[in-house]
């Protein structure tokens, strides 16, 4: 959809509902837990689901097509999903809280503190959206 977003998913299957495409990718970013700041970094691995769009027009056809490893067939479809900034999300990974210029100072005489969540290639940090009624923040 060209929108601006932290992280997207999207998913081409050709007829028969074979998967020739799921890609997915999050950009480094600053999420809050109350009035902590949290820094969230990679490698990422986006859990996003939506529904399929069987209808679209045009313009979104020729993006998809643009991203198919072979040449486009007559039917597909696809979903797409995306993290935009200020939706409320889950984030799993490695957690550490580190001195640094850029954090924040509980008191003046304080160091600064910055909170991190990250991934590495083996555990890639998660990054989703919480379920409705889930006890998520």
């Amino acid at each position: 959809m060209h929108q601006p977003c932290l992280a997207y998913r999207v998913v081409i299957e050709r007829p028969g509902w074979h998967k020739v495409l799921d890609r997915a990718d999050c950009l480094p970013f600053l999420a809050e837990d109350g009035e902590i700041a949290i820094s969230v970094r990679g490698p990422f691995d986006v859990v996003l689901s939506t529904t399929y769009q069987w209808e679209f027009g045009l313009d979104v056809k020729r993006r998809l097509d643009g991203l198919l490893p072979e040449s486009p067939w007559k039917d597909y479809r696809y979903f797409e999903a995306l993290i935009r900034p200020g939706d409320r999300i889950c984030i799993e990974g490695f957690a550490s809280v580190t001195v640094d210029p850029a954090g924040e100072r509980s008191a003046p005489r304080e160091p600064p503190l910055l909170y991190t969540v990250a991934g590495t290639s083996d555990w890639p940090a998660v990054v989703s959206v919480p379920e409705r009624g889930s006890v998520a923040p």
